[in-house]
């Protein structure tokens, strides 16, 4: 009963207005029918009768109540309850209907006007959420162009510097400069793939482990590093591999852009293998594979350059094949040049790195020996005779049975001041080791030039003016 009376202001109402009344008509005709029975006992009958009187009328009035309540009290809230629970739901629209101007009407106008103020907000909030959706929106397109201008701008800086040289090895440091500076790279390596063996190369590294000229099978892996191949067109050229602090995966911009790098490299590098191929045959002799007549008077220029600026010596032997002429005609030209890929070999094998062995012309070998005075030019030339000799060729159109050379020595600047100069100091020298018996070294003395049995190669000094063409 309580219950069902707390839950309705309408009862409440009723209870609180309907309820005194009665109670207090009540009590009233009871106290004057105590009052007035002794007085006037033949009226008990009119206050029976005003009882009930009293009763219906109450009743009547309780049910007046009830329905003016429910009216103008219980229904309106009902419906300001009802709108309440719309707004809640999400309903902003609805409006509850203002039906008077006592406290219940100007609560509705002042829920509308809350509910109407709460439309609006919500309104802006819509739009406030979309501009900035639209924003961000903007916002990523722009870091979006931003990012691929920077990108743009390293691709055609990173294209500008592999095109600036055809040296591989610059080309590889370069390579791995620029790269270094993408962000948070921890480790980088190239690999070049060996045309020989096809196991891959370490030519260049920045930050990790791994040192320059280690090699890798095919296929190895290499753990925590992400790899990116270098191929141009069906050529496999090698890979890059590189590392980022904390093993973070790349995002699909910078797979792209990490990609469009390993193209833009591996064809420079196809480029300057290239010219490499190219400046080596140029250089070479065809039959021997050591440097041709041209090279041997570049470096030869280069080297007596240096000599100048620095005050060093630079020695400079002719060797020749004793005896080769009737060796090949004996044997044929094929045995000859076999003889003389042989000893182009071992010459080469006898040097230091910075040396040079040439092709001179026919039988004739060439050996620039760097920073070399005359001791250590005796000591080199005596070295190249003996290697030969050790290596016991057999000819049969020698005394001794076995393929041996002569070597005449001369050393810049006592002896020539230009390679013209020096290789006729060095091919007298030589004519005089031939004249010693072969098989002998000799080194450059003063009147050698002028024995009237040496021919003089005039082609010499038209080669030392030309660089060799």
């Amino acid at each position: 009963m309580l219950r069902h009376v707390r839950r309705s202001i309408g009862r409440k109402l009723m209870l609180a207005v309907g309820a005194p009344s009665l109670l207090f008509s009540v009590a009233g005709v009871l106290w004057l029918r105590h009052e007035t029975r002794l007085a006037a006992p033949g009226l008990e009958g009119v206050y029976r009768t005003a009882l009930v009187a009293l009763v219906v009328f109450a009743a009547t009035m309780g049910l007046t109540h009830v329905l003016v309540i429910r009216l103008f009290v219980r229904n309106p809230l009902k419906r300001l309850v009802a709108a309440m629970r719309r707004a809640r739901e999400g309903d902003f629209l609805h409006r509850v209907p203002v039906t008077g101007e006592d406290e219940l009407g100007r609560l509705a106008v002042a829920y509308n006007e809350t509910l109407a103020a709460v439309t609006d907000l919500h309104a802006r909030r819509i739009e406030d959420a979309s501009a900035m959706e639209a924003l961000e929106r903007e916002l990523a397109v722009k870091a979006e162009a931003e990012r691929r201008a920077r990108e743009m701008s390293f691709l055609v800086d990173l294209g500008r510097t592999l095109a600036s040289t055809l040296d591989l090895d610059d080309l590889l440091e370069a390579l791995v400069e620029r790269l270094a500076r993408l962000p948070r790279l921890e480790a980088l390596r190239v690999y070049l793939a060996d045309e020989a063996t096809g196991d891959l190369v370490l030519r260049a590294a920045r930050g990790g482990e791994g040192a320059i000229g280690s090699r890798l099978r095919p296929g190895d892996p290499l753990p925590g590093h992400r790899t990116v191949p270098l191929a141009h067109g069906d050529d496999a050229g090698g890979l890059i591999a590189f590392r980022r602090a904390g093993g973070e995966p790349l995002d699909p911009g910078e797979e792209r852009l990490v990609e469009a790098i390993a193209a833009q490299s591996a064809m420079a590098i196809a480029n300057a293998r290239l010219h490499r191929k190219m400046v080596r045959l140029s250089e070479r002799d065809a039959l021997t594979g050591v440097h041709n007549r041209r090279s041997l008077f570049s470096r030869l220029d280069l080297e007596l350059e240096r000599s100048a600026r620095f005050a060093h010596a630079t020695g400079l032997a002719l060797v020749d094949v004793d005896r080769f002429r009737p060796y090949n005609e004996a044997f044929g030209h094929a045995a000859g040049d076999a003889i003389l890929k042989i000893v182009a070999g071992l010459l080469a094998g006898a040097v230091r790195k910075v040396d040079v062995v040439a092709r001179y012309g026919g039988e004739e070998f060439a050996v620039m020996l760097a920073r070399a005075d005359r001791g250590a030019a005796l000591a080199a030339a005596e070295k190249l005779r003996a290697a030969v000799e050790a290596a016991a060729i057999p000819h049969g159109a020698s005394e001794g049975g076995r393929v041996t050379i002569s070597v005449g020595v001369a050393v810049y600047p006592g002896d020539g001041s230009d390679p013209g100069a020096l290789i006729d100091a060095a091919d007298a020298a030589l004519y005089a080791a031939k004249r010693a018996g072969r098989n002998a070294v000799r080194a450059h003395e003063a009147g050698m030039r002028a024995h009237p049995g040496r021919r003089r190669d005039s082609s010499v000094t038209a080669d030392a003016e030309a660089g060799g063409s």
